[in-house]
């Protein structure tokens, strides 16, 4: 029996076997793709937190600490939340009766009585028709504005529109 080998195509060479791949190779493979996976991690969490807003039906159902949750009256309802590194901002609809009432208890110093619908102040004129903050809240004639100060130094500014009842809320921590 007469045996024949095929000759190589003209321009190629014999083809070398498949290497197989080093354990080593894999696994710097895989430690690549986890440091690279932390961090995608990492900014999802982030903008789940800090670049959505959320909303609620109440203030019960407000999933943040306490400390953010407190700053917003109990009797408020459609709460649109969002929530930067030390601010957050809140659109509501509240009475004045029922905000002037929180803001009285919230923010009296303590053993002194506060009177918050004596210490609200108009809008600035010049902001009428204008959204302010980053939920994009529109000022009207009917906005009074109420501004306190926490013990801790955070400033609290909210916006009531006394016809509506729509408020706009910005807080800020430190």
């Amino acid at each position: 029996m007469k045996q024949t080998t095929s000759t190589p195509i003209k321009g190629q060479g014999a083809l070398a076997p498949p290497q197989l791949k080093s354990p080593r190779r894999r696994l710097v493979l895989k430690i690549c793709v986890l440091i690279l996976a932390l961090p995608v991690v990492f900014a999802l969490i982030l903008f789940r937190i800090y670049g959505v807003d959320t909303h609620h039906a109440s203030r019960g159902s407000i999933w943040w600490p306490e400390r953010g949750r407190n700053l917003i009256p109990a009797t408020a309802t459609d709460i649109t939340l969002r929530r930067d590194l030390l601010d957050h901002y809140a659109t509501y609809t509240v009475s004045e009766k029922d905000l002037n009432a929180f803001l009285d208890k919230r923010f009296a110093c303590p053993g002194e009585a506060l009177d918050s619908f004596s210490e609200r102040s108009p809008a600035n004129p010049r902001e009428f028709g204008n959204a302010i903050g980053p939920l994009g809240w529109v000022v009207t004639e009917d906005t009074v504005v109420y501004i306190y100060t926490a013990s801790n130094g955070g400033a609290h500014n909210y916006n009531h529109d006394t016809k509506t009842g729509l408020t706009y809320q910005s807080s800020a921590y430190w």
